[in-house]
């Protein structure tokens, strides 16, 4: 292996070793290599597979990941074999092709190992969650983007345009903690950003004729998160944007660190691929350092999953009956495994950025406590959802699933960011 002289080439170390010898080795044990997709219904400590059912949010992303390592491989970033990846990315692909997607044009939200539509509850409809089509979205495109096959982006840009009027008109669907009447969540704009980056993306290595569409959607999504979602002095996030008679809520006062530091990636991300990074920089850096800050536990170590806009325990007036808000005032203080991986490639990216020494010092405090705390010895993979004190928690986040996105995600973007790369022989 050649290595540059990068002072971050140890760091890349340590995720690429993680990445290659146990976050790939569990899911590609996880693969249904028959019908496609992964299965991920797995307990928190990997040891126990409890169910076959395969929800689409998870399948989409895994679409994604195995269709960038595949282009990692190619590169020359990693050691392997990317055909196998990129085959069974077309194995997951053509089974969401085959059976996520309704007659009215949105996702599924879940289905059985075999592809059958799926009731979560018997009466339910079948799209429970604009989320789970949005990461249809991201899977399809980056699979196109690496294969060449174009008729997935297509597919991608279409369910795009679905995604985009449910949410004009108002109509969407945001399981399984849907927006309370009058709250408008930080996360639906932070994931048509993300899901726009990656159609953006596509267009201009393809020079697709969406090209100028998607910068201008690109640019608007981009501005409406610095301009409607942080506020315009203090670059604090809202993390529900309602009105004033709402300001005293739980809902409206509490924040999410790790989407928040998340969603700065997707913000530079943007800017990168319009050409304005400088003009967003110094606002994203100042919302990293401060988010990173906030949810830090000075007793403990590691980030909290919610807090108050000064640290503490979320706090306000309450709705009373709302799944979300009971989500935040029962799970505050929990440690979850992708606030804390997000957390690393987005201070390294900063870091990388700026030159800035805080934050590669909030990156070294974040790593000690990662490794530390979550990778697991016995059975693969990471132990997800930890307490305050970093000891295992039984429980769901979001959906019954280990999902395999957020962690391998980001370490195949640190992989891809310090750029050390493997001699091909």
């Amino acid at each position: 292996m050649t290595l540059t002289q990068n002072p971050l080439n140890n760091i890349e170390a340590i995720w690429r070793n993680e990445l290659v010898n146990n976050i790939l080795p569990f899911w590609n044990a996880a693969i249904d290599t028959e019908n496609g997709g992964v299965y991920t219904c797995f307990s928190n400590d990997g040891s126990a597979l409890l169910s076959h059912d395969k929800y689409i949010w998870s399948q989409g992303r895994f679409l994604w990941n195995w269709s960038r390592q595949a282009y990692l491989i190619e590169q020359g970033y990693l050691d392997g074999d990317a055909k196998s990846y990129i085959d069974q990315a077309k194995l997951t692909a053509d089974f969401l092709d085959k059976n996520a997607l309704l007659e009215n044009g949105n996702c599924c939200f879940v289905l059985t190992e075999n592809g059958n539509k799926k009731e979560r509850m018997n009466g339910e409809s079948y799209d429970l969650s604009f989320y789970a089509d949005c990461f249809v979205v991201m899977g399809f495109c980056e699979y196109a983007y690496v294969s060449g096959e174009h008729y997935y982006f297509e597919k991608a840009l279409s369910l795009y345009d679905t995604i985009k009027n449910r949410l004009k008109s108002g109509s969407v669907k945001s399981e399984p903690y849907p927006a309370a009447e009058g709250f408008e969540p930080y996360a639906f704009e932070m994931i048509v950003l993300g899901i726009t980056n990656e159609l953006l993306r596509y267009a201009i290595k393809y020079n697709h004729s969406s090209l100028t569409h998607l910068k201008f959607a690109c640019t608007h999504s981009l501005n409406r998160i610095f301009s409607d979602f942080h506020h315009p002095k203090s670059l604090m996030p809202f993390e529900m944007r309602t009105s004033k008679m709402n300001q005293h809520t739980l809902l409206a006062s509490h924040v999410t660190p790790g989407h928040t530091l998340e969603n700065m990636w997707f913000c530079i991300q943007a800017a990168q691929l319009l050409g304005t990074l400088e003009s967003y920089l110094p606002r994203i850096i100042t919302i990293t350092k401060q988010m990173w800050a906030i949810g830090w536990d000075k007793e403990h170590a590691g980030l909290f999953r919610y807090t108050s806009r000064l640290g503490s325990k979320p706090s306000g007036s309450l709705l009373g009956n709302d799944r979300y808000e009971n989500l935040v005032l029962d799970t505050w203080d929990t440690k979850i495994w992708w606030v804390h991986s997000e957390a690393l490639y987005t201070l390294l990216l900063t870091y990388q950025l700026s030159g800035d020494k805080t934050l590669l010092s909030m990156y070294q405090q974040t790593e000690a406590y990662v490794l530390a705390t979550f990778p697991n010895d016995e059975f693969g993979e990471w132990t997800q959802i930890r307490n305050r004190f970093g000891q295992p928690l039984n429980k769901v986040i979001a959906l019954p699933v280990k999902d395999p996105f957020h962690i391998m995600r980001n370490l195949q973007l640190i992989v891809q960011l310090i750029g050390i790369k493997e001699e091909n022989s």
